[in-house]
């Protein structure tokens, strides 16, 4: 199956090369099994990598909230919480129906806690030239990204929309799903290795947990696939594992 060689390719990669650009960090896995399936957590923590998890989720026979059948579903999701304030927590979300041909769905987004420009124009500049080659429109590719990701209380969204927000992409859109999924970790690969040096202050990093603070306010209060995952049976520690910051205030 196409999607699942992608996502273990995918894996091995992200794996190899944010260890790399840790330059110490050290990688711990484990393999969660549960009433509705399974989950693979790779965790990296060290260096320029606070922290950086990597899970691929099979659920089987699952039914949410709302529906009358089971479904069986794979999810990669990936969140990179670098160590310095300058460079961004990378947010990589991927999902998708394993009975036919999909529909797939990926929110890919850069939120960062002390805003570079320049990162955020060379990342959003790659991703224009991926809806560029698929025929896509640049704006549409990534309309409500920041509607996602904010809550009534943030004084602003976490959301930058330099990625991309793609909904119900059927088999023949698998290699759209795929090429800007490669394209994206590779811009934000490139943003962690040129920032990871970059001094930074301690004002900067109040920045840098005021921002991860958002984010679990977010996955705790208002995601809703966290609360479906929690309604079919996800363990807690799973959750934990693939979703929350290293550190955080509020």
């Amino acid at each position: 199956m196409k999607i699942v060689k992608f996502v273990e390719g995918m894996k091995e990669k992200a794996i190899k090369e944010l260890l790399e650009v840790s330059g110490t960090g050290k990688l711990v896995e484990k393999t969660y099994t549960f009433k509705g399936g399974s989950a693979h957590v790779s965790v990296i923590r060290g260096g320029a990598i606070e922290k950086a998890a990597i899970t691929h989720m099979v659920l089987k026979g699952i039914t949410p909230p709302g529906m009358n059948e089971e479904i069986d579903a794979m999810v990669y999701q990936m969140e990179v919480f670098p160590e310095n304030p300058y460079c961004p927590m990378g947010h990589f979300n991927t999902e998708w129906s394993m009975k036919g041909p999909g529909p797939y769905y990926m929110n890919l987004d850069l939120f960062p806690a002390k805003r570079v420009e320049e990162d955020l124009r060379s990342a959003k500049e790659v991703m224009d030239k991926v809806a560029d080659r698929f025929g896509r429109d640049r704006d549409k590719m990534r309309e409500g990204l920041d509607a996602h990701y904010t809550m009534d209380h943030f004084p602003s969204t976490l959301a930058t929309k330099v990625g991309c927000k793609l909904l119900e992409l059927k088999e023949q859109d698998l290699d759209l799903f795929t090429s800007a999924y490669q394209a994206f970790f590779d811009a934000y690969l490139a943003i962690l290795r040129k920032r990871k040096g970059s001094p930074y202050s301690e004002t900067d990093v109040q920045l840098k947990l005021e921002r991860n603070g958002k984010w679990l306010e977010y996955i705790t209060l208002k995601d809703r696939a966290i609360k479906m995952a929690q309604a079919v049976g996800v363990p807690p520690e799973v959750l934990i594992q693939l979703s929350y910051p290293p550190s955080a205030i509020f």
